[in-house]
């Protein structure tokens, strides 16, 4: 085989797939006929085909002319909807990739002809039949892209013939039932006939595998959790699926997560012995890890991105910065944290209230889990040459440590009162709004100069950075000097799909089968299979195990946050949300937490009037003093949770959104699309 990614890259240098208007009208200036079968022709169409393939990767963004993928301008980006992270850009919901449409069944129309032609060179063309069958995993992947946006869509199985009549090219839209099994089967033929080598950017059986085990679990969720929002005309269900089909859903999921596990090539990384480290080099090594099942790879001099330059804290990158500020809600998700059992806040204050002193900047997350310190930039810690420096303010220095302060301001999700409101932090708080990379110092009584405000943040009226306390770590190249960090230079390895995603399914759809009455399916225990699947995924993690199954029970519980531990996180009961919150932990940032929420039809519940929270260090001026080796103040800590002081608007999700809205440019060229419900 010629080498895949080098074909891959120019693939994507030449623009293989071009435009057209209508369901699937053949581009002009595309490979056909014998310029395709052969192994050279062959393998070029396909890699053309993946660099179409819609993706949510780095280059995801709400504008471009690819309906938001395809494009540099990362900056917003769909976790600003879900409580897991908030930038100074847009703080407000964020839908993403509306209007996804034509240019998906320009990819399936390409595949389309791959199904239909190659059965003629089976015995002719080396490797048809596998051909075959990767046209149909990129045909599904298109088609699921499309499914969990809209529904039910047209199904076009073949290349359709073009005629002078535009009504042959019509073609309404089927169930949404319908079009789930129809991409199963196609994933099901991918399995079955797909092969084994592992190749970074390329399907095989497995990725077939792993990738059916996130559409069923989607199909399982829709049919259980989303009769509300059904929607049927003339007898076809567009939106929703038969709540009876749920169970079915779910053992599709689990038994595709076993293909994945039984195949012996994919595990957790596990390469360094440093739990936080190591779960940063998932993402950093990801072109040589046996836990990248699905990637799309980039290269400096044909296919790169700007995460960097977009979400490195503004002293890291040369250019942008500062759009990748984590929540508090996200952050108190995570183990070895102090943590308010009656409201699951984080707890900054003894039980007078007042604040409790910490000696350092570092002492709050000395014990927090290896994963969160491994997906944050935390404060005293090192990062391309750039001790990190956040603080929103100095305390004077007549305040002494051991005073006792109360709290500034209520951590109750939804107050907003400024802190200059509040009498005696306006007398004895000291705060800039001066930029806070280029701000005039206190000089305190024995000399020392020191910054009002943290350098990194967070933000105040003069400066651009973290409106959290917090920024964020995963993806980023921290190997790289602020020199390197530019615009159009990132070549990370995006992981699509990823064993640990698989585990999750895995773990989710078996404990939905054990609460509905299937505790032992395939031979195996359900809760116990489930128990196994999130231990691994902990134990990786550096988090707290499990201890038994009674801690997946269906026993039915109160949705409301700030109500106790992990009550951000929405579910029907505590086993199901212990493994949301492990996704919620474990694939932030990944593009999966917002199709989550939609699965599971809790969006409009846990995303409704919701403030987003903070975590706001403030040092004493007493007793301060400079590192020398980093310029920092070095001194004793309090910390203030509270909603968000800027970006504290409430986010509330539309139910509307769990399904998007077909274009209104595609109803006027196919009339028998009929739109969904609530547009």
């Amino acid at each position: 085989m010629r080498n895949w990614k080098k074909i891959l890259m120019c693939a994507t240098l030449g623009g293989m797939l071009v435009g057209c208007q209508d369901l699937d009208i053949p581009p002009k200036n595309i490979m056909s006929g014998s310029d395709i079968y052969n192994e050279g022709g062959i393998t070029a169409y396909m890699a053309a085909l993946y660099t179409r393939l819609p993706m949510e990767d780095f280059c995801m963004s709400n504008d471009g002319n690819l309906n938001g993928f395809f494009n540099w301008n990362c900056i917003v980006w769909d976790m600003l909807s879900t409580g897991e992270t908030v930038n100074r850009n847009n703080t407000g919901i964020y839908i993403p990739q509306k209007g996804y449409w034509s240019e998906g069944y320009k990819v399936i129309r390409q595949a389309n002809v791959l199904i239909k032609d190659l059965p003629d060179y089976v015995g002719k063309l080396k490797g048809a039949e596998e051909w075959i069958a990767e046209a149909r995993f990129v045909r599904a992947y298109t088609y699921f892209a499309m499914v969990k946006r809209y529904g039910g869509v047209p199904i076009v199985a073949e290349p359709q013939e073009m005629t002078n009549t535009d009504s042959d090219l019509w073609v309404a839209r089927s169930s949404h039932e319908e079009c789930i099994d129809f991409i199963l089967e196609d994933l099901d033929y991918a399995i079955a006939n797909m092969g084994t080598a592992v190749v970074s950017s390329r399907a095989n059986r497995y990725v077939a595998a792993a990738f059916k085990s996130r559409v069923a679990l989607y199909a399982g969720s829709v049919a259980r959790y989303g009769g509300l929002f059904d929607y049927s005309v003339d007898g076809v269900q567009l939106c929703g699926i038969p709540s009876s089909k749920a169970n079915n859903y779910f053992q599709q999921a689990y038994d595709a997560a076993v293909i994945v596990e039984q195949s012996g090539k994919y595990g957790l990384y596990n390469k360094d012995g440093d739990k936080e480290v190591n779960f940063r080099n998932v993402f950093m090594n990801a072109d040589n890890s046996n836990e990248s099942i699905f990637t799309r790879q980039y290269d400096i001099n044909n296919n790169v991105h700007s995460f960097d330059a977009v979400y490195c804290p503004p002293r890291m990158t040369t250019t942008y910065g500062d759009r990748y500020n984590t929540t508090l809600d996200w952050v108190e998700l995570f183990d070895g944290l102090p943590i308010d059992p009656a409201t699951g806040y984080l707890k900054t204050t003894d039980d007078n209230g007042n604040y409790i002193v910490y000696n350092d900047e570092k002492e709050l997350f000395a014990n927090a889990e290896p994963r969160l310190r491994g997906q944050l930039l935390l404060p005293g810690n090192t990062y391309k040459g750039i001790t990190v420096d956040i603080r929103s303010g100095l305390l004077k220095e007549n305040v002494d440590p051991s005073t006792p302060i109360a709290k500034f301001v209520a951590d109750d999700g939804q107050t907003t009162t400024a802190w200059n409101n509040v009498a005696w932090f306006k007398a004895n708080v000291m705060t800039t709004t001066e930029n806070s990379r280029n701000q005039t110092p206190y000089v305190s009584s024995t000399g020392a100069k020191l910054n009002k405000n943290g350098i990194d943040g967070p933000a105040n009226g003069g400066s651009n950075s973290t409106l959290t306390g917090f920024h964020g770590a995963k993806w980023l190249n921290l190997n790289w000097s602020v020199a390197e960090t530019q615009l159009h230079r990132s070549t990370q390895t995006w992981i699509d799909i990823r064993y640990a995603e698989v585990l999750l399914n895995r773990a989710e759809a078996a404990i939905e089968l054990a609460q509905n009455g299937v505790s032992s399916y395939s031979g195996n225990d359900m809760l116990q299979d489930a128990m196994t699947c999130i231990n691994q995924v902990r134990e990786r993690a550096g988090a707290t195990l499990l201890t038994g199954t009674q801690e997946l029970s269906d026993t039915p519980i109160t949705n409301l946050r700030g109500s106790g531990p992990h009550s951000f996180v929405f579910a029907p009961n505590e086993g199901l949300r212990v493994v949301r919150v492990e996704r919620y932990k474990e694939l932030a940032f990944e593009h999966k937490i917002y199709w989550d929420l939609r699965r599971w039809f809790t969006f409009h519940d846990q995303i409704n009037q919701y403030r987003r929270r903070m975590l706001a260090p403030f040092m004493f001026a007493k007793g301060a003093k400079v590192d020398e080796a980093t310029g920092n103040p070095i001194g004793k800590y309090i910390y203030e949770t509270r909603v968000c002081e800027r970006a504290n608007n409430t986010l509330s999700f539309a139910t509307k959104n769990y399904y998007d809205k077909i274009p209104d440019g595609e109803r006027k060229i196919n009339p028998l699309l009929e739109q969904n419900n609530q547009y």
